[in-house]
């Protein structure tokens, strides 16, 4: 592979246990970092040109890789990242590159005093994913204050522009999975600091109590149903604390699978899919993902 007049970091063969939260995965054929967007543009090309296929990632937070690994290119855009703030009518746009840690994002509103996102403090992962899964928690989704989306396709090679009209909606966008948020602008309004740092330290310490943060895990593995939690419909078919290796459907909240120290990736894919067969045969509901699994389509 010629990685002549890339500008970012190009590692090989990179396990991806290290890279994802839940510290499970073979290795990646290549991890790419572009240093910019006009980078991320020639490592794409580069790519298509030689026929290697490719993925979007941002912190790991939320995908399974298979164990044994995937002949990709993993681009990790984790390098490009700016943040500007404009005056908008009564609030403020601020625009940010989709590879921005969603919690530093939400630490910078805090500083000006802009409110619109602190309920989803805590959220790991970076704004692109974010914006991807439409994430949201305590009654706030990400398509809440965010007014427009730039992106690339890999396939083509093509930039555009997307509002947030039609297409968001729970843990769902209309942005495909061979685009990648290259920036994103939202709109936030004027509150008092110490107001919006009590709704962020409320949501954190809820977090912490509920959820099992001590173990590597990739946040809450299904969606809800209807409005019902996942959680509600695994403890009800009494999964928690079942566990297949070193992975196990934890005790604390049943909708959190986590990794006891030594789990692979074929120990949490079989949990999962344990947990959807059981659920559906005891209470007839079918769970859905919310989790991305990489590389166990054959």
């Amino acid at each position: 592979m010629d990685w002549k007049g890339v500008k970012g970091t190009i590692m090989t063969d990179i396990p991806m246990k290290r890279y994802t939260s839940m510290k499970v995965g073979g290795s990646a054929r290549f991890l790419v970092y572009p240093s910019d967007e006009e980078d991320l543009i020639t490592i794409l090309n580069r790519l298509n040109s030689e026929g290697i296929k490719s993925r979007f990632m941002g912190n790991g937070t939320n995908i399974i890789v298979h164990d044994k690994g995937l002949d990709e290119a993993l681009i990790r855009t984790t390098e490009m990242k700016h943040m500007r703030y404009l005056k908008a009518g009564d609030g403020v746009m601020a625009e940010v590159s989709g590879g921005l840690s969603l919690t530093q994002f939400i630490q910078e509103n805090t500083k000006r005093g802009l409110s619109g996102l602190e309920k989803l403090f805590g959220i790991p992962g970076t704004v692109g994913g974010a914006v991807k899964m439409n994430a949201g928690s305590f009654g706030s989704v990400v398509s809440d204050t965010l007014k427009e989306v730039r992106l690339v396709d890999r396939t083509d090679v093509k930039e555009s522009t997307a509002d947030t009209g039609d297409g968001f909606g729970y843990r769902n966008s209309p942005i495909k999975s061979s685009q990648c948020v290259l920036g994103a602008r939202f709109f936030l309004t004027a509150k008092d600091r110490a107001e919006i740092i009590k709704d962020m330290d409320y949501v954190y310490e809820e977090r912490r109590r509920k959820h099992p943060m001590e173990y590597p895990s990739s946040g809450s593995v299904f969606k809800s149903v209807e409005g019902e939690p996942a959680w509600k419909f695994i403890e009800q078919a009494g999964l928690k604390g079942v566990r297949a290796g070193d992975a196990q459907v934890s005790e604390k909240h049943a909708n959190f699978i986590i990794n006891l120290g030594n789990a692979t990736a074929a120990d949490i894919k079989t949990l999962i899919d344990k947990v959807k067969i059981e659920v559906y045969e005891k209470q007839g509901v079918s769970l859905e993902e919310e989790v991305e699994l990489w590389g166990f389509d054959g």
